[in-house]
C-alpha cells in the first residue's frame, strides 16, 4: 500500500487486524499515543526478540505488518532512537520489499534524533536512497550509526549523498564502525561530512583510513566550522603518512578533546614522534589522547614527555600494552616535578593525571595532579622536595615581596596533603626563608618593619635566633594586612 491507502484505512483498522501478536499490538497502540503516557522512545526492529534488551524490539512478520509499524513510526511524534537489525534469515522474505515497505512510513517521521544501522544488509546503498526524504525532512536528527555493515564503495557514494543531503544541518555524531570501508570510499563519506557544521563526535573504527582518508579527513578539521571535539581512530590501519597529512590541522583544533589512535600498529616511531608534537602548543585542548596497542618504541615514547613540557590540558595518555622501558620512568618523572630548583618544580606538569602505567614511581605524583586547584598541587610539590626556598633572586624587590611570601606560607599550611606529605615542615622553611631577608638587608627591613629599633636589640641580647624571626614575622603579617 501507498501512504495515501495506509491513511485512509489508519481510522477504522484495529491492531488486532494487523498483527496477532500481543507484545506487537501493545508496542503499535503506544506508537499511537501523542504525547506523555506510556510512550515508546526506543524502537529495534529485528529478526527475532532479544533477551535482556531495555530496549523495546519489533519481529515483523510480512510485508503488510512492517507497512503498518512504518506507518506508525511516521506518525509518532515521541520516538526518538531507532535500531535497524538483520530484518530476516537469508531467503525466507524478499528484504527489499520489506524495507520499502517500511521506510515509506519512516519517511514522514519528524521526531527521531537517532538511527543505527547494526549488521544490516543495506542493499549495496540502496537502503540510503529509500531513506532519502527522511534524511532530507527530518530536522531531529543528530546522530547516524553503522556498525558491522559490510559497505562496497558504491553504497559508500550513497552514504555520502545521504549525509550531503541533511539540509537540517543538526548532525552531531557520526559512527562508522567495522565496516571494512575502503580508503577510497571513506574519503567520499568524510568529504560530505563538511555539510555538516555541527558534527561534534566522528567514530571511524575498524574502516581503512590512507592517504585519501586522512586528506579528507585534515581538510574537514581545517575547514573554519569544524566543531569536531572527539575523533576515533581506531584499528583504521592509518600509517605515518596519514599521520602526516594530519598534524597540521590537529595542532589548529580549537575545539578537540579527545584523539583516540587505538590499535594502529603500522605507524612507526617517525609518525609518533610527529603526532606527539600536537602537544607542544600552550593552546592545545586535547585532554585524553589513547594511543593503546601501538609500537611506540624507545625514542618515540621519549617524545612525549618533551612535547608536554608546556601543555596544560592533557589530562589522560593511555599508552598500555607499548613497549616500555624502565630508562623512561625518569623523563615522565621529571616532566611532573623537576626538581632542579624551585622555579622548575612550579613550572612543571600539573595537569596529567592519568597514564595506565604500573610503576610506584609515576603514580604518586598522578594522583596529586588530580587536585583541582593547581596552585595547591605546585605547593605541595615545592615543600615536598625543596628542603630551602632560595630567596635571593626576589631581594632586587627588596621587602616588597615578604608579604606575598608570608601568605604563600600561610596557604600552603592550610592546604589538604597527601599523606606522604607532613605539615611540620612548614614552619622551619617559613623562618628559614625570612631569615634570608632578614640577614641580607638587616637596616631596610628594620625602618618598614619593626615598631622600634629597641625591640630588635632587646632580640640581639637575647641572642635567640627563634625569637627574632618571630617578632619578624609578626610584623610582615601586620604588613600584609595593611
Amino acid at each position: 500500500m501507498n501512504d495515501i491507502q495506509y491513511k485512509a484505512q489508519a481510522d477504522s483498522i484495529n491492531v488486532e487486524d494487523i498483527t496477532t501478536n500481543t507484545h506487537k499490538r501493545s508496542l503499535l497502540r503506544r506508537l499511537q499515543v501523542p504525547g506523555g503516557g506510556d510512550v515508546v522512545t526506543d524502537l529495534s526492529i529485528q529478526s527475532e526478540h532479544g533477551e535482556g534488551s531495555s530496549i523495546i524490539d519489533y519481529v515483523p512478520e510480512d510485508i503488510n505488518d512492517i507497512g503498518w509499524l512504518g506507518y506508525f513510526i511516521g506518525k509518532s511524534e515521541h520516538l526518538k532512537n531507532l535500531f535497524l537489525y538483520p530484518l530476516v534469515h537469508p531467503g525466507s522474505i524478499d528484504i527489499e520489499s520489506l524495507y520499502k515497505a517500511l521506510f515509506r512510513g519512516v519517511n514522514n517521521n519528524k521526531s527521531i534524533e537517532s538511527i543505527e544501522f547494526r549488521g544490516t544488509d543495506l542493499l549495496g546503498g540502496k537502503i540510503f536512497t529509500m531513506l532519502g526524504p527522511f534524511f532530507k525532512n527530518n530536522y531531529s536528527l543528530n546522530r547516524l550509526c553503522m556498525s558491522r555493515c559490510v559497505l562496497a564503495d558504491e553504497g559508500c557514494r550513497a552514504i555520502a549523498l545521504a549525509l550531503g543531503s541533511i539540509s537540517s544541518k543538526t548532525l552531531t555524531k557520526v559512527s562508522l564502525q567495522n565496516n571494512l570501508i575502503t580508503d577510497e570510499a571513506l574519503a567520499d563519506i568524510i568529504t560530505s561530512l563538511s555539510m555538516q557544521s555541527r558534527i561534534k563526535k566522528l567514530d571511524l573504527i575498524g574502516n581503512r583510513l590512507n592517504k585519501q582518508g586522512c586528506v579528507a579527513l585534515s581538510s574537514l578539521l581545517s575547514c573554519s566550522a569544524n566543531k569536531l571535539q572527539n575523533i576515533t581512530l581506531c584499528g583504521t590501519d592509518i600509517n605515518d603518512e596519514g599521520i602526516d597529512a594530519l598534524v597540521p590541522v590537529l595542532k589548529m583544533c580549537d575545539n578537540l578533546d579527545v584523539l583516540n589512535m587505538n590499535g594502529n600498529p603500522s605507524v612507526t616511531t617517525r609518525g609518533w614522534q610527529h603526532l606527539a608534537t600536537i602537544l607542544e602548543d600552550p593552546n592545545s585542548k586535547i585532554t585524553l589522547l589513547d594511543l593503546t596497542g601501538n609500537y611506540v618504541y624507545d625514542e618515540a615514547l621519549a617524545a612525549f614527555p618533551s612535547s608536554l613540557g608546556n601543555n596544560s590540558s592533557l589530562r589522560e595518555l593511555r599508552l598500555s600494552k607499548n613497549w616500555w622501558y624502565t630508562k623512561h620512568w625518569s623523563a615522565f618523572s621529571k616532566l611532573l616535578c623537576d626538581t632542579s630548583s624551585v622555579n622548575s618544580t612550579f613550572l612543571s606538569n600539573h595537569t596529567l593525571q592519568y597514564m595506565k602505567v604500573y610503576t610506584a614511581s609515576l603514580e604518586p605524583l598522578l594522583d596529586l595532579n588530580k587536585k583541582k586547584d593547581k596552585k595547591e598541587v605546585a605547593m605541595i610539590k615545592i615543600l615536598q622536595n625543596h628542603n630551602d626556598i632560595n630567596m635571593m633572586p626576589f631581594f632586587e624587590w627588596e621587602l616588597k615581596v615578604l608579604p606575598l611570601m608570608i601568605s604563600w606560607f600561610q596557604k600552603a599550611s592550610a592546604i589538604t596533603t597527601p599523606e606522604n606529605f607532613k605539615p611540620n615542615i612548614l614552619g622551619p622553611r617559613k623562618l628559614s626563608s625570612i631569615y634570608q631577608f632578614v640577614t641580607s638587608m638587616p637596616m631596610l627591613f628594620v625602618e618598614v618593619g619593626l615598631s622600634s629599633l629597641e625591640d630588635i636589640k632587646a632580640a640581639q641580647k637575647q641572642q635567640h635566633e627563634l625569637v627574632m624571626l618571630e617578632l619578624v614575622e609578626k610584623q610582615l603579617i601586620n604588613l600584609s594586612i595593611c
